[in-house]
Formats: structure tokens, sequence, C-alpha cells
């Protein structure tokens, strides 16, 4: 501590410090001589290729790759051509840059990963220079030919050359260029002597730096800063000019006094600093340029490059690597010599404090005394991250510690966040590892990418552990870690693939986020087929196995697959590929093999591919098939012949079948399309394709009664049908006379009201009045009626002394001008209900009888006695016939055996709403904000995904799997008290099968139960204050929802709805809290069924279960019951079984992910 600043160099109002890094590991005799050396950014590996020029077949370069502290990582000779330079992208992957324009590209191992050409003229001049740079858009490479040509490709992963214009009067390679990036483009600043251009993809720009020197005759070096917004100019005359890279604005032109031209140079600023500064190496030493005009030098050991970051530069050397950067404010205020800041007075405070001297509190009364103190810990924090020794770490934050004791309300987040930082930085510091990022960078570089680049370097336990200490999300951390870990050891060809497969199915377990499918396509990449199959096996999602299986022509297990997932697009899709690779016979023997995926195939071929259909019901024999294709074939022919040469088909294809009532019904068609052929050429009416109903009705119509009734007869039409048809025939017509002759013919089967409706219809009372007194006693009212005639219409009411139809006369009758009439009729209508009125009063007696028969067979009984604070979510395990349920507020999840009335718990995290079984195994929980799987034997709770991120107070309630394998669950405000949140905050979500989540609405109160209708076209839902049950449209397919509606409305003493179930006959029973029952609704008329009441108020759900889930379970809550009521219920919060019902319940669906 006591030597912090004795690098320190002063530059204008800042300092500026060489660290060393590490002590290089590696052994080179030569140092970096006659070497092409790459070094990525943010501490990233380094390339040496030696001796690049060499070319003798014999001895090639040797291309070596090692970490930042000298560790080899990989090294191989170098067998392609003369490599002109070298680089390293955003992903830490070397790019090697050839003369003849070739750009091979190799991982941090050497490991050949592709390649690609800057384009075919480059072949023939040659690539004299090249610099590979980052954009927004990701690595980019740039080239100058021996044409004077530039080539640019701005993102290598979305390759797209770009040759730009010609830069007037340049002959060979210009002096000096850089690559800009300005205005979302990337562009070339080139010098040809004192002249700089501007290339972009559009032209040639001439621009001038605004005050540069007047001495200099050429620019002969230039860079660019970090980040694309400074750049310097190093002249012959030895000036450097510092300005923005757009060359618009001079920051400062400095006299180095030295006019060699420099080896390299590069920007050293520090990110908000206001002392930019320019970093100049030339053989021997360097040479740092401020804009104050002031210069530090610092002499060199060997061959060095300069490696810019994001605030400093990178030294490295035969045996050095150091970091040279402007000292960070904080340190500066904090260990400049005879520092009156807060920093500094805290830091003495507490070494004052370690030597139990009293100046500590005169050092800590000073800064309190200017309530500096929060900005003192403010200042050690900020220090000790900029610091690389850790014990200098240390000290600066035992100090800021010291200082937080007398500080009451200061935020321990930066404080514990730097801590957490440094121990990280610390870790990848380490010599072994040899990351040296400093804290800035690590900021800026984010931890997701960190941990990428140590899965890169298969640092796997080092990045797991550094997940796991900072708790990053599974699926973002570990999960991703392990499943790069996995992708590799898939291709140690030593292992056997069962060894491998069940080394990957341990080491992953049921880590969240991690699909096998993609570490089975590495496999299968790598040569190893049977080792994929094998790791598709582990994989529970069937839609993600198919793609790899078709690759690999596994098309039948494929096809199965597809099968099992239950999403007919993946089907489609898996039968398409088999049809276009697969002979037709096989292919139809494998689809006869799959009968879903027969049936889903015949679909598609009924709407695209009638030919094929035709071939399918041919293979198969099936000769019903066979002939409702050809009935279907005939309808789209417009020729009789060929109508007719269909559907004989068809006959010989039903009497194959057996079916003769289909084969005489199609020769009935045929012989109706014959007589309708005949008599459109004997009578001129256009007959054809009408059916015989419709052909009957046209003949009557026209007038050939006489092929009407040949046509009734030969086609034996039923009385019933012919009568109606001919009596609305003849009323179109305004036949009357044919009509009365029509029901005098004979007794009509259809009675006679229909002929005084008729009459009446096109505006004929007097007709109608005709078929009066032939119509039935019941129907005489109403005949009456109908012709205006109240008097006849009265007698026949009172004659029948019927209530409803006197009540329908007297409805008719005018208090003005049928006075009479209205007293004979209530008279009648009063002696009526007397009679009704006994006949009720026998009636309900009966009833009230058979309702107490029909619940005397009920029984209620109290199965788990262990009280819960609030018991929900009920959910039968048929497998091993115990109860699945959850203590919400008492933070557990139980299971009591039937078998056995024992009860096994496990503690969650916080509250949790809800808890369904799991189709691979354990289940999955709505707990707190989260959805979580629960391995029931390790005890264990692993977050799968967050919801309601924005809200803070707010947790899972009721949830229910559909029959798809979605997990649907609801949100609601934290509980002021039983029943009473803050409303509105609750929302509805589904966790998909890949663990993706939908949010469907929001605004919701307390979300409670749910449930699907049998046909899974409906889903069913509780708001419980809404106090009623909706119903909303379901789409299984997707999982969407929509026109949303009420089904019941509760009471006021039904209490408030909770959790539901459905029952086998499509009825839902629904707990209602504080009100003691569950109440059985028939959802399509929104009546209620039944009630069963329990011997506690606060019943919250139920689900069905017991021996062919016959027995309904109830679950039930005592939290917020004062002793006074839990005396009165001592069952409070207990679980009840209702047996005797006389329904049955449906089984549980499973979470699919």
């Amino acid at each position: 501590m006591a030597f912090v600043t004795a690098n320190w160099n002063p530059l204008g109002e800042a300092f500026y410090r060489k660290i060393e890094l590490y002590e290089m590991g590696w052994n080179l005799k030569d140092g970096l001589r006659e070497c092409l050396v790459a070094a990525a950014p943010y501490g990233g590996p380094i390339a040496l290729l030696k001796e690049p020029q060499r070319r003798s077949p014999s001895v090639r370069p040797q291309l070596e790759i090692y970490s930042s502290s000298g560790v080899a990582m990989a090294s191989f000779p170098w067998k392609s051509g003369v490599v002109k330079q070298l680089g390293w992208t955003v992903c830490d992957d070397l790019l090697c840059i050839q003369e003849d324009g070739t750009v091979l590209i190799y991982d941090l191992f050497g490991n050949f990963k592709r390649h690609f050409s800057m384009g075919n003229e480059v072949g023939q001049s040659q690539v004299v220079e090249a610099k590979v740079f980052h954009s927004p858009y990701g690595t980019g490479v740039a080239i100058v030919t021996g044409a004077s040509r530039f080539t640019l490709a701005t993102n290598i992963d979305d390759l797209k050359l770009r040759r730009l214009p010609e830069v007037p009067g340049l002959q060979g390679a210009p002096t000096c260029w850089a690559v800009l990036t300005q205005d979302r483009q990337s562009k070339v600043l080139v010098a040809t002597g004192a002249d700089l251009f501007i290339l972009d993809y559009t032209a040639c720009t001439a621009v001038s730096p605004p005050g540069l020197s007047p001495q200099a005759t050429s620019i002969v070096h230039m860079c660019v800063s970090f980040s694309y917004k400074y750049l310097a100019l190093f002249t012959d005359s030895g000036h450097l000019w510092m300005g923005t890279a757009n060359l618009k604005e001079k920051l400062s032109e400095v006299e180095t006094k030295v006019r060699n031209p420099p080896k390299q140079m590069a920007w050293c600023r520090r990110p908000k600093s206001q002392q930019p500064s320019v970093v100049i190496m030339w053989d021997g030493h360097i040479l740092v340029a401020g804009e104050c005009k002031n210069t530090i030098s610092y002499h060199l050991e060997g061959v060095s490059i300069l490696v810019p970051e994001l605030d400093g530069v990178r030294i490295i050397n035969g045996t050095h690597h150091e970091l040279l950067q402007e000292v960070p404010a904080a340190c500066e205020e904090i260990f400049k010599i005879a520092s009156m800041a807060p920093g500094a007075l805290l830091l003495e405070a507490h070494k004052e404090y370690e030597k139990e001297s009293q100046k500590a509190d005169e050092y800590l009364r000073e800064i309190k005394e200017q309530n500096l103190l929060g900005e003192a810990v403010k200042q050690c924090v900020e220090a000790a991250g900029h610091e690389l020794e850790a014990e200098t770490q240390k000290t600066l934050l035992r100090a800021a510690s010291f200082g937080k004791c007398f500080l009451s309300n200061f935020p321990p987040e930066p404080f514990v966040s730097m801590c957490r930082d440094l121990r990280v930085l610390n870790a990848v510091r380490d010599y072994t590892v040899g990351i040296p990022l400093t804290h800035t960078q690590f900021k800026q570089m984010t931890v997701q990418v960190l941990i990428d680049r140590l899965v890169y370097r298969k640092l796997y336990p080092l990045a797991i552990e550094i997940c796991r200490y900072l708790k990053t999300p599974e699926y973002q951390g570990v999960s991703r870690v392990l499943k790069h870990w996995a992708c590799c050891k898939v291709q140690q060809k030593e292992e056997a693939d069962e060894v491998i497969a069940r080394a990957i199915s341990l080491k992953l377990g049921e880590a969240a986020g991690i699909s096998y499918s993609e570490i089975a396509t590495k496999a299968y990449e790598c040569g190893r087929t049977e080792l994929a199959i094998k790791l598709l096996e582990f994989e529970p999602r069937s839609g993600e196995q198919v793609p790899l299986l078709l690759k690999m022509k596994r098309s039948q297990l494929a096809l199965s697959k597809a099968i099992e997932s239950g999403d007919t697009d993946l089907v489609y899709t898996v039968v398409t590929y088999l049809k276009n690779e697969m002979n037709r016979g096989d292919f139809f023997m494998t689809l006869r093999n799959q009968p879903v995926a027969l049936s889903l195939y015949r679909q598609f071929c009924k709407h695209q591919e009638q030919d094929t259909l035709k071939d399918l019901f041919n293979q198969d024999d099936d000769h019903q098939e066979l002939g409702n294709f050809y009935v279907k074939a005939s309808y789209k022919e417009k020729r009789l012949e060929a109508q007719i040469g269909h559907l004989q088909s068809a006959v010989d294809e039903y009497n194959k079948a057996k079916n003769e009532f289909a084969a005489k019904a199609t020769e009935e068609e045929m012989r109706l399309l014959r007589f309708q052929k005949k008599l459109e050429e004997e009578k001129g009416e256009s007959l054809v394709g009408f059916s015989l109903h419709d052909t009957i009705r046209t003949l009557l119509a026209v007038g050939l009664h006489k092929h009407a009734e040949q046509l009734y007869k030969d086609f034996r039409v039923p009385d019933k049908r012919y009568w109606w048809l001919k009596l609305t025939a003849l009323a179109e017509k305004e036949d009357w006379e044919e009509i009365e002759k029509f029901a005098k013919s004979k007794k009509s089967p259809i009675g006679y009201l229909p002929f005084v409706e008729i009459c009446v219809k096109h505006h004929n009372k007097y007709e109608a009045k005709k078929y009066v007194s032939r119509v039935t006693p019941e129907q005489k009212v109403k005949a009456h009626l109908a012709v205006g005639d109240l008097e006849g219409a009265a007698d026949a009411a009172i004659e029948r002394r019927n209530d409803g139809e006197i009540s329908t006369v007297l409805s008719r009758c005018s208090p003005s001008t049928d006075r009479a009439l209205i007293e004979r009729l209530n008279r009648a209508k009063a002696t009526a209900a007397k009679k009704l009125e006994r006949l009720d009063t026998d009636w309900t007696a009966r009833v009230d009888h058979t309702d107490e028969e029909t619940m005397s067979s009920v029984k209620v009984e109290c199965v788990v006695k262990e009280p819960n604070e609030i018991g929900e979510g009920p959910v039968w395990e048929e497998k091993d016939s115990t109860l699945l349920y959850v203590d919400i507020t008492g933070q557990k999840i139980s299971r009591w055996s039937s078998l056995t009335n024992q009860i096994e718990s496990m503690s969650t995290e916080t509250f949790v709403g809800c808890v369904v079984p799991r189709r691979s195994g354990g289940y999955v929980i709505g707990e707190g904000t989260r959805f979580a799987a629960v391995d029931w034997q390790k005890r264990s709770i692993a977050t799968i995904a967050h919801v309601d991120t924005d809200k803070s107070k707010t947790r899972f309630n009721d949830g229910k799997v559909d029959p798809a394998g979605r997990f649907f669950a609801g949100t609601m405000g934290l509980e002021v008290r039983p029943a009473e949140v803050e409303k509105k905050q609750g929302s509805l979500y589904s966790l998909q099968a890949d663990h993706s989540v939908i949010k469907h609405f929001d605004q919701v109160d307390l979300s409670n139960g749910l449930d699907w209708s049998l046909d899974h076209r409906y889903f069913y839902y509780i708001d419980s204050l809404k106090f009623m049950l909706e119903v909303f449209d379901y789409d299984i397919q997707t999982g969407a929802i929509s026109n949303r509606r009420t089904v019941y409305r509760l009471e006021k003493d039904e209490g408030i709805p909770d959790g539901m179930c459905i029952d086998a006959e499509g009825k839902l029973w629904m707990a209602c809290y504080s009100g003691g029952r569950v109440l059985r609704i028939d959802p399509q008329t929104g009546t209620r069924l039944q009630t069963v009441k329990l011997p506690v108020a606060r019943t919250t759900s139920c689900c069905f279960g017991g021996k062919d889930y016959t027995d309904l379970y109830v679950t039930s809550a005592y939290k917020g019951m004062d002793e006074e009521a839990r005396a009165q219920q001592p069952q409070a919060g207990c679980i009840f079984k209702v047996s005797g019902l006389g329904v049955k319940g449906i089984p549980p669906n499973s979470f699919a992910g």
C-alpha cells in the first residue's frame, strides 16, 4: 500500500501507471521477433505465427495460441498459404488472412471451422495489407490489394463484400490507412503522402484534418480509438495530431521530436476521461502523448506489441504482459500524496482504527462534519474495483465497510455487488485462466459474455462456480455451460456411445432449459449416429427429436415421435418427408402401421390429392371408402354418363363392402338421374342434379302431378313428406280447388292444421275456415285463432279446460269489445287453476321425497386430519393412490397416501399456490412469482421461469394443466387478510412445454379455479372477487382463449368461488370459500344442479380421486380464523372425502415439458 503511487507518472492534470499483469509463461527464444502477433481485446487470447514468410515445404511456420498469461492452448504447423494478418473475432475465433484473399477461421484450440474469400479478383493482385476490426454489426475484415483497391466485409457471419472506389493517384500500397465506423457504416480512411481520403461504398472523398501542422509533408501512421470516436495522425515532421474521427474537431497536436515512423500507435483513454492520450511505440521505447502536449516516455525490452483496450493499452513482449492506463479518478483521489479527499481520509481512519489509535475518530469526525462519509465509502468501493492487487482491494473494501458502520441509510447493493465482481475478476485473472479483465471491461462485457469465454476455453467448473455464485438463472447459466460441455463430450472418440450417453444424462439430469436434441445433433455431425439416438431418448419433447431423426434417415422413428408429440403440423411434416423419400408402396405400408398418421394424411388428400386418396383406399382394400370416393367424384362430373359411371363404381365397391343400404341408395340415385334426364328431354324442365325432394316439388309446381305421383310411389317417399310437398307447391300456385280435392282424397297423414296455416300464410282465411272443423281437438284453439275466430277458440279452450290455451285466447281479447268473452274465460281459468294447484301439491311432495333419498346416499368424512393454513390445489395420483396438495401460506407440498394414511411433505421457499405432475417425472409448482421444477426424491426445487417481473407484491394462486400438457396458472396481489387483496394486480399465464411463458390477460383480482370441457373446446375460469364462473372459447392446438362470457353468478349465501374440477358428465364442481359447500354447475345451462355442504366454512378446492375417480376430495383452510371459530370448526384446514355422488371424475393432466 505504501508504494501504490510508485509507478505513477503525471501527464497534464492526470496520472498514468504501468502495471504488470503477468510474467509470461511461454518460452520464446527470440521473443516476438519475426512473429506475426494478434491479441484479442478484453484480455483475450494471443496468436503467434513464427516466421510467416517462410515457404519451404520441409520447414513450415508454426501457429501457436496462448492465453494472456502465456499458457499454451494450441500449436500446429501452418500448411496453407502466406498469412498477411492475424485477428480475433468477438467470439474469440482466430482469423488468418492469406495473401490470396482467403480467410481461414480457427477456434481457440486450433480446430479449423470454415473459410471464405475476399473476392476472386484478389487472387491475381494479392493482398498487400489487411486489418481485422469490430463494428456494431460484428467482426469485419478490410484488405488492400496490389492493385491499390480496397475490399470490405463488415460482418464475416453475414458475408457481403464491398469493393470500395479507387483512390486518385494511388499506386501500390497507401502510406497508412484505418477503418472507421461512422453513421452506421464502415469506411476506410486512406493517407497518400499528405492527402487524406475517406472511402465509403459509393464515393472517395478528400478530407483535411483541421489544424494539421504545415511542416508535415506526409502522414506516416494513424490509429482509431477503441470506440471509433477519435483519430490520431503521425506525420513525417514528428507531429502527432489528435481529433475526432469525423475530422471536424482538433483536440491537440504534440511535437514528439521523433521523425521516424512508429511501429504502432494506440489510444489510451479511460471512459468519461477528459484527457485522452495516444501511446506511440518505436523500437525500444514508447511515448504517451496527451492533450496537454506533454509526454511520458517508457523503455521497452525486446519486441513488443500494443493491444488497445476500452480503458487502457496492454503491452506484450517476450517476457512480460503489462497494462498502461490513466489512473482512475477514485484511485487518484485516495492515493495521491497529501490528498484530503473523503476516501483518502476514510482509508487513513481505518488504518488508525486497526492500530487502535484515537486518530481514527479524528479523521471520521472531519469527514462527518463535511457530510461526506457516504461519498468516502463510494470512493473506496469504486477504487477497489479499479485495483488489480487483491491486498489493495481488501484494504479499500475494509475501509468502506468501516465507514458504512457509521451510516444508517447507506444502500448495501454497491458494496455487495463490488465484492462479488472482484471475487469473479480475481478468479479469471489467475495465471492458470489468464483473462486480465479490469472492472470497467467486465461491466462493458457483461457476465454472460464472460461465461461464454470460459465455456469456449472449456473451463467448465469455473464457469459453473461463477454462475452459482452470482445466482445466474439456471437456464442462462449452469444449463448453458453443461450443454456446451455435453457438446464437447460427444466429440471424444475414445469413449463408447453408452458411456458418453450415461455420463451426459447423469451430469445434466433435469437441468432447466437444456435440449438433448441439440447435443444429439452435435453427436450426429461428428459421425456418431447411434450416440445421437441414445441422447434423443433423454429428450422429453418429442417435437424436438423429429428434425434430427429425419436428418439421420430414421424416418419410422421420427414418425412415431411426431405422433407422440400430438402436434399435427409435425406429423404432416414427417409424412411429407416420407412421401418424397420412399417409393409409393413402402410409403403406404408405413402409414398403415401408424393409424394416426394415416388418418391425417387422408384428411390432407381429401383437400389436396384426390387421386392419392383413391390409391390409399385401393392399397387397404377399403371398399367402403372407395365407394364414398366414387360418389363424391360423381358430383364433380358435368356429363350424365360420367356421373352414372362413377356411381356404378360406387355400387360395386359398396357391394364388396357388404353395405347393402349404401349400394341400394346409390342405385336409386342412378335411377333418379335417369328419370330426371328423361323428363328433361321430354318436358324441357331442368331437373338433373336435383334431390328427390326438390324434383317432386318442382314437378308439382309446374303441374306434372302424374310424374310426381310416379316418383312418390317408385321411391317410396313417406306419406307425410309427400303431403307436405304437394300442399306447399299447390299453395304457392294458389290452386285452392286442387288443395280441396287433395284434402278430400283420403285422410291427411299430417292432419289439417297445416291446411289452415298454409291458407292463412297465403292470405286466404276463407279457404282456411273450410279445414278448421277437421282439425284435432288439441289443435282446435290454434286453428280458430289462426282464422281470427275468438269465440270458436274460447269454446275449444273451455271445453278442454286447459289453462295455457285459455290464457292464449285471453291475450288475444280486447277489453273494450270482448268483455263478456273475457269474463267467461276468467271463470274457466279459475276453475282450472284450482285443479292444477291440487296436482302441484302432490308432485312437490313426491319431488322432496326423491331429493331426500338422493342426498341420503352422499357421505362426507374427514380423511386428512393434519390441518393446513390454506390447503389448496388437490391432485389425485392414480399410480400410488395418493393425494397431492399444497399449503399456500404453510409453504409446503404434501402427498397423502390413501393406503397407509401417511403424509409426506417438503418445504418451499415462499408461498406455493399450486402443484401439478410432470410427464418426465417429479412435479411443477407455481411458487411466489416463478414456475419451478420439483424433484421429490432429492427434495430440490429449480426455477423454470419468472412472471410478474414488473410487480413486487404478487404470487401464484391456483393452476392446472390443459389436455395438451400446458401448465396454466394465475397470480394475485398479496392478501391483507384472507380473500382480501389489492385488486387488478393478477394475471393468467401458461407455461409451454419448451419452458416459454405466455401471458393471456391481466387486471385479475384473485385468479382461482380453472378447467376445460371434455371436448377441449371451452376453458372455464374463476376470478374469485367477481363472484362468478366464466367461460372462454379454447383452441387446444395453440392454447389461445377468446370470447369471454359468464356461466354462473353466485348467490350471497353461497360464498366466494374458489377452486374447481370437472366430472365425466361435463359438469363443474366448485368449492365456495366462506360458504362451506361445493356446488355442481351445469355449464351449458348455467344452473346449479346440486349442493354438498361440509362441516367447515372455508372450503378452498376439490378434485376427483379414489377408485375409478368416484370420490370427491375437498381441501379447506383455517388461516384468519380466531380461537372461537376454530373451536366451532375443529376440522378447519383438513381434507374431506365426499362419496356416493353417483358421478365419476376424470384423471388429471401432466405437464409436458
